[in-house]
Parts: C-alpha cells; structure tokens; sequence
C-alpha cells in the first residue's frame, strides 16, 4: 500500500478519536505503526504512536499511553521535529500525572513548553501549558496550576480559539475542586466557595466545544458531562442535594454512553458518595466509594486514589469508626510507598532513553543550545525554587572527592521542621507550602556563597557546605534556627508558629552521600529530642 494510504489512514484514525471512536482510532493507528516501523519510516511512525497514545488515553489505558507516546517524543527528538515532540511530551506528563508520578509530570511538561517557545506562534504552547497545569495540581501546587490554565486561556483566546480554551478551564475549576477537598480534609471544615463559583460563571456553555478545532484531543465529548459532575459537586457542597442529584444522573447517562471513559465514571461515583454523605446515607456513601477505589485502582488513576482512601477515612472516622479510617490512611500510604519504587526503578530507563536520543547530532546541537535552561528545569524543586533531591545527590560526591583530596571535609546540615504535620492538619496544606517557601527563602539569605541549599522531600532541607569548619556551620545553623523562630509567622496566619531542628555532619573517608546524610539525621534528631 502506497505511503499516502497510510497517511490516509492516519487521518482517519484522528477522525474517529475526535468523535469518540477511541477503539476504531486504536485499530487504524496500530496498523499504521506496523506499516511505518516495516517501512523505517520515522515521522509516519511518531505521529501514528501519537495518535495511538491519544486513543489509550481516552480509554484509561494510561501506562500504555505513556509508553507510546514517550517513544513518539523519542522518534520525534531523532527527526529533529520540535513540534511534534512537544505535543508528544505533553501525553508523555498527562499519562505521568495520572500515574501518580508528579516530579516526571512536572519536568516533562516544563520541557515541552519550553520546546513550545521556540516554536513559531501557534496552540503549541497552550497545549502545553494546559498538561503543566495539570501536573502542578496533580501534585497539589495549585496557585502554578491555576496560573499554567490561565496562560493556556489567555493564549487560546487571543489566537481566536476560544472555544479550544474550554479543556484548561474545565482542568483549572476540577483543579479547584481537588484543592478544597483537601483543604476540608486537612481543616475538618468545608472552604469558601467564592472562587469555584467565579470560575463556574466564566463560562457556562459547554456545548461550544463542539465548535473546536480538535486542537485538545476529543475535548467536545465529554465536556457537558464534565461540567455537570463540577456543578453537581459544587451544589452538593453548598446544600442543594435535589440539584446535585440531578446533575449525577444526567452524568450517569454519560457515563453509560461512553463506558470507555471511566473518568467519567469516577466522578461520578464521588459526586453520589459526597451526596450520600451530606444525607448521612453511609451505607450508600461507603458503596460508592468503594466503586470508586475499584474503578481508580484498575485504572491505575493515583490521584483519583488518593481521593477515595481520603474521602473513606473522614466517612468513617464521621461515624466513629476510627480503627478503619485509620486503614484506609494506611492504604493510600502503603500505595504512595510503591509508587515510589516504582519511581526510583522508572529513573534507569529514562536515563537510557535520553542517552540514546543524546546520540543524534542534531539532537546534541539543541540541547548544548539549551542545556542551562533545560539544568534548571530539571534540577529545581518546584514548590521552593531550591536544588531538589536530585541536584543534592549529583554535586554532593564531587564536593566530597574535592574535600577530602584537600583534607578540608565538606559538612552536610539536615533541617527539619518541628511538628510540620499539625501545622497541616491545623492550619491546612497551602499553609504548609506558605511555610515551605518560606524556610526556603530564609535559607538562601543566610547561607554564603558556595554553599548549597536543596529540599529532599516534604519538610526536609539539607545544606551543604564545601569550605567551612565546624564553627563556621554550627554559627550559619544557629543563624538560620534564629531567624525562623524569629519569623512574623503570624503574618501568614493568626496562631501561626514554626521552628525548624538542625543537625549536621562532617564527612569521613569512606562516607556517600547517604553515610554523611544519615549522619547529619542522626544529629538532627538528637537535636529535636533536646528541644523536646
């Protein structure tokens, strides 16, 4: 068959996925990924495993999604097609992000926008913009997500593709809704709801996605259905149980026109748990999450997980079942736990993969051009603006061979914020970032040129220190302890108090960065137990 037959059907395969035919989309794009890979053609290929992701994406099959389109972005970077790597990245961080993997999401989208800048001007950039919302909120970083959705509005609207712009604006008021379940879960108390209002009034006529260009695969679908489990939730959070009945069981007919789509299906079953809740129906409230776990575990659709343990706990915990809410904080803890494994084991493969696509000419030429731009990207925790555990873990050896050969030992200062989970639970999540970011800030202005601050996870921050003595950091410690405690914390919220417990570590012959790292812990901790 002649190459633009296949092309052929590559058009009808993008066809078939804007109308809702993901399984007919699937058949055409892997007959044209067959045919391609026979004939060694690239592009034809990319753009067929594109399509293909897209089709696995609209029927949760979210882990093969990622792996064809991560090896479209890959065909894509070998040809020197920017544009089609970008939007390829863009499923490559969606696909992450439901998975649960939120730093991949974050750096994959970063990357693709960044891509999307140096394209000529066009939706490119928007597409990207809308999936780096969406890990930002996947990851619970809603002021960027919100942020991210707005720029991929504004971008669409004046480009004249306003009705392409109702996909980020679904995604920004879903995001809201994910922030003030979390917020009424860390608080005990449901949110005000100006602002998932204010966004529900921006647009209310979803049927105008039927005039989009496609530019947001298959958008137009479901966009009524999802607009109603939104107000639905919203109604029911505001009292209007009667309204927000109605609106799930138009979902529900949704749902049931495209079973494919168990998004669909598992807000639904959110929004009748939190109607059954509001009735004080546990029964049926218990049930429907139960579906809900079900279907997200089958899925495989982690933040949808999370949600549902969530929600669970605080049904039970409502009826005095404490033991049991307490299981199921224990699952979702136990499941983050192998997410992470799953992480760590993901690094090798992903490390292989760039060092394949490194190879290529072309591709080195672009990436030297960018390389310090793309450093940052990749090395930058995202809530902080400080070096992440990777940037840690790649300068501290160097820092270690260079001391020791020098015999000036480099010291390394473990800084770990004193009751940060009650902080939390009391004053919610966005406090806690609030608190995060600050510390961050008072550790770049006390620390001295060469020394590096970087956040290894949660409340943790390390310091380290490649030309001091033990007075010179026991004296920048004290510093830095002072100066948080010393904080108007009350500034950020009335109540509101923080201190932080250091400890740190000289390096040994012989020691790793996790030898010295433990080390350092070990002080911290004796420290907090002084304190204590």
């Amino acid at each position: 068959m002649p190459r633009d037959n296949f092309e052929s059907l590559l058009d009808e395969a993008h066809a078939k996925l804007r109308v809702g035919d993901a399984l007919a989309c699937q058949a055409l794009a892997k007959s044209v990924v067959a045919a391609a890979r026979e004939r060694q053609n690239l592009q034809l290929e990319a753009q067929a495993l594109l399509c293909l992701a897209n089709g696995d994406r609209m029927v949760s099959r979210f882990r093969r999604a990622n792996q064809s389109s991560r090896r479209a972005a890959y065909l894509f970077q070998l040809i020197g097609d920017a544009a089609g790597e970008s939007e390829a990245l863009t499923i490559v961080s969606y696909t992450y992000s439901v998975l649960g993997r939120s730093e991949e999401a974050v750096e994959t989208a970063l990357l693709s926008r960044h891509l999307s800048e140096l394209l000529p001007a066009g939706p490119a950039l928007a597409l990207s913009c809308n999936y780096l919302g969406l890990a930002y909120a996947y990851g619970r970083s809603y002021d960027k997500a919100d942020e991210a959705f707005s720029t991929a509005i504004s971008i669409l609207e004046r480009q004249g593709l306003g009705s392409d712009a109702l996909l980020p604006w679904l995604n920004q008021r879903n995001t809201e809704v994910i922030r003030l379940f979390y917020e009424r879960y860390y608080t005990g108390q449901l949110p005000v709801l100006d602002r998932l209002q204010a966004l529900r009034e921006v647009n209310t006529n979803p049927l105008d996605a039927e005039k989009s260009t496609g530019i947001l695969h298959g958008v137009y679908i479901v966009s009524q259905a999802m607009w109603l489990l939104l107000a639905g939730i919203e109604s029911c959070w505001r009292g209007q149980l009667e309204a927000a009945e109605a609106e799930a069981e138009i979902c529900a007919a949704w749902a049931a026109r495209f079973p494919w789509n168990t998004s669909l299906a598992i807000l639904e079953f959110w929004l009748r748990a939190e109607i059954a809740w509001a009735r004080k129906d546990w029964l049926g409230a218990e049930q429907r999450i139960r579906k809900m776990l079900e279907m997200a575990i089958e899925t495989e659709h982690e933040p949808m997980v999370a949600i549902g343990h969530l929600l669970a706990s605080q049904i039970l915990a409502e009826q005095g079942h404490e033991k049991a809410a307490r299981e199921e904080l224990t699952a979702l803890r136990m499941r983050e736990q192998s997410l992470r494994n799953d992480f760590l084991k993901s690094r090798t493969a992903v490390v292989a993969w760039q060092l394949k696509v490194r190879k290529n000419h072309e591709e080195i030429q672009r990436i030297e051009a960018t390389s310090k731009t793309l450093e940052k990207l990749s090395f930058e925790d995202p809530l902080t603006g400080l070096a992440n555990r990777r940037r840690f873990t790649e300068i501290v050896p160097g820092l270690l061979s260079q001391g020791l050969a020098r015999g000036r030992p480099p010291f390394v200062a473990l800084i770990d914020i004193d009751q940060f989970k009650q902080i939390n639970d009391r004053f919610s999540h966005q406090i806690g970032d609030q608190v995060l970011q600050c510390i961050a800030q008072i550790l770049k202005s006390h620390l001295r040129e060469g020394d590096m601050p970087a956040r290894l996870a949660g409340d943790e921050f390390v310091l380290a220190f490649g030309h001091a003595d033990a007075l010179d950091v026991e004296q920048v410690c004290e510093r830095i302890r002072a100066a948080v405690q010393n904080f108007d914390w009350a500034d950020i919220q009335d109540g509101l108090q923080v201190t932080i417990s250091v400890g740190f570590a000289q390096a040994q012959p012989g020691d790793s960065v996790e030898t010295l790292t433990h080390r350092a812990d070990l002080a911290m901790y004796s420290a907090k137990k002084e304190v204590e």
